[in-house]
């Protein structure tokens, strides 16, 4: 399929993902950091930190002591990022540009956060499996990814508009959509995180249905991993559009059910 940069694609779409940010990724970046138990002086990654989602409740938990290490591939998500920890006079936290897949920081941390991430990496186990390796001792690894289901109808409907007009999309599965069908169930996340080498794994379920229009749907595609499904001709994107816009309606209900999982590296 295409070989486009989701780092770039995520830059271009930056404006458009943070459109969401209340809505969607900010609720969840929330529910992350509370399920990673933060305590005051702690030392966390937050991992494909978008535009600041989780890395900002981190942030405020570990309090002035603990530090916050941000990393994103996209230029763009990042420059909100830091507008938003700015805005907060946070001060303990350092963003970074990165694959973080193959970026080690100079500290071993206490948690490891990975926000609707993962099924982004190349190689889903080893880009974990580095993730893990950060951590010290008895450190905490606490991921969200999506429920088999979610994201319709739009997945859906996207992709069938893109094919209108590039065909040999049709019948290709992107490798995001592989690897989260890896991990779509409880059980199947909990038993590929034991594989990983994490310990006391827990995989808790966030049911939410999210009333969407049209406007904000379009912010969706422009704004994530969708992005790279679109052509690059202007008139083009615009076909897609229309196509995608007139299947969704005015107003649709998106499915967002989403799991949260934690687990910790042996003692």
């Amino acid at each position: 399929m295409s070989a486009r940069d989701p780092g770039l694609a995520f830059t271009d779409g930056a404006l458009q993902f943070e459109a969401w940010s209340e809505k969607l990724w900010d609720p969840m970046g929330r529910d992350v950091v509370a399920a990673a138990g933060l305590l005051p002086g702690e030392k966390v990654l937050d991992a494909c930190c978008g535009t600041g989602a989780a890395t900002i409740p981190a942030s405020l938990a570990v309090g002035p002591e603990g530090t916050v290490d941000g990393v994103d591939l996209s230029t763009g998500l990042l420059r909100i990022a830091a507008a938003n920890l700015a805005d907060r006079g946070i001060l303990n936290t350092t963003l970074t540009e990165a694959d973080v897949t193959q970026w080690r920081g100079h500290r071993t941390f206490d948690a490891v956060l990975c926000s609707y991430s993962m099924f982004f990496f190349a190689d889903m186990e080893a880009g974990v499996e580095h993730l893990t390796s950060m951590l010290r001792p008895g450190g905490r690894f606490v991921a969200s990814t999506w429920i088999e289901g979610a994201l319709e109808p739009f997945a859906g409907r996207i992709l069938e508009a893109a094919v209108k007009e590039r065909p040999r999309l049709a019948g290709v599965v992107p490798l995001p959509n592989l690897n989260m069908s890896r991990v779509a169930t409880v059980d199947s996340l909990t038993i590929w995180l034991k594989a990983r080498g994490l310990e006391n794994v827990s995989v808790a379920t966030h049911p939410l249905t999210l009333a969407v229009d049209d406007a904000m749907a379009w912010n969706l595609v422009m704004g994530s991993g969708w992005r790279t499904l679109l052509p690059r001709d202007p008139d083009a994107i615009a076909r897609v559009r229309r196509e995608f816009i007139k299947s969704v309606g005015p107003h649709v209900e998106m499915n967002s059910d989403a799991m949260i999982a934690t687990g910790t590296v042996s003692s």
